[in-house]
């Protein structure tokens, strides 16, 4: 599905009224943009450069969350691409 896609099911008619946080949580990071991920991805890899140095705990909470989000962000990206909708490149069969 495209970004317009996740975006209707945000605000269009079909919508939940009310949706958890997890629902909303979902969305967002499926409608993450290509290049919001490269950065987070470049950010980790920045963060791991610094992690390996920092053996204070609290940082390395922080960093974990954030690797945790990004490969979260990079699995809903994937994830988008793999599923079949306007816009998309043809899968060789």
């Amino acid at each position: 599905m495209d970004l317009l896609t996740y975006k209707a099911q945000d605000t269009g008619p079909d919508a939940p009224a009310h949706p958890s946080w997890p629902q909303r949580a979902w969305h967002a990071l499926l409608s993450l943009t290509p290049t919001a991920v490269v950065f987070m991805v470049g950010l980790s890899l920045g963060l791991g450069a610094v992690a390996s140095q920092v053996v204070w705990l609290p940082m390395l909470i922080v960093f974990s969350v954030i690797w945790g989000a990004t490969l979260l962000a990079l699995v809903g990206m994937i994830a988008r691409w793999m599923t079949p909708g306007r816009g998309r490149h043809r899968m060789a069969t």
